[in-house]
């Protein structure tokens, strides 16, 4: 299964992004959420439709025919957002997903953070565990805590409760797509679990059932000045 991900474009890179699916030609695409601009500048009763408009006139250059296109939400997605035609998963996937878009409560002071408490992350997972019991790919916006979770100022904001699973189970043979953590761009492996950050790029991945190769890996949107928090 040859998977191209994206995260955190924030409305930025999208002909790029195209322009990867037509070289690569994966047989799933997956976006782990900041997909959109947030139309900060933007009357509040607006913002949620110009999303809506935006999505509607781009998101033809993340699909293609004949390709899967998932998207799960990240924190800049707002409230009431929907992304029609983009929550399919490939044939045969439907129990090895986990999708979580949920992010933690101390990932920052801004207003579109969007924090969950860890009780609320917990049930989230939960949740979709209960609908996958034993996954092996895991759509995340937030990186687990302590990988690919560092911000400028030297905090981890990860998700607490993907950790606690992932170290429990001794970091299993599982691929992790996640984003949010701009300043956390890159992947690495803990035991036989690899997590990749895609933040404000992309990554080629072939998968297998026992074996994961990242075959390219680097940033769309180019930024020196990112943000502490995500």
């Amino acid at each position: 299964m040859r998977i191209l991900a994206f995260s955190d474009l924030h409305g930025d890179g999208f002909l790029a992004a195209s322009d990867l699916i037509d070289r690569h030609h994966p047989e799933w695409v997956v976006c782990c959420g900041d997909m959109l601009p947030d139309f900060n500048q933007r009357p509040a009763n607006l913002r949620l439709l110009a999303q809506q408009e935006f999505w509607r006139d781009h998101r033809h250059l993340l699909t293609r025919q004949g390709v899967v296109s998932t998207l799960i939400l990240g924190n800049h997605e707002l409230p009431g957002f929907r992304y029609p035609g983009m929550q399919s998963l490939p044939e045969g996937f439907s129990d090895k997903v986990v999708r979580l878009e949920g992010i933690p409560g101390d990932s920052g002071p801004f207003s579109f953070a969007q924090g969950m408490s860890e009780a609320e992350l917990e049930e989230e997972l939960k949740e979709q565990l209960a609908k996958v019991a034993n996954p092996q790919v895991f759509l995340s916006h937030a990186p687990p805590y302590g990988s690919r979770d560092l911000t400028l100022r030297g905090n981890h904001i990860g998700h607490r409760p993907l950790f606690r699973y992932l170290h429990g189970r001794e970091w299993p043979h599982s691929l992790i797509f996640c984003g949010h953590v701009h300043q956390s761009f890159g992947f690495e492996e803990v035991g036989a679990t690899t997590i990749l950050n895609v933040a404000t790029g992309y990554a080629l991945v072939e998968w297998e059932e026992t074996q994961i190769h990242v075959l390219e890996m680097a940033r769309l949107v180019e930024n020196p000045n990112f943000w502490d928090s995500p």
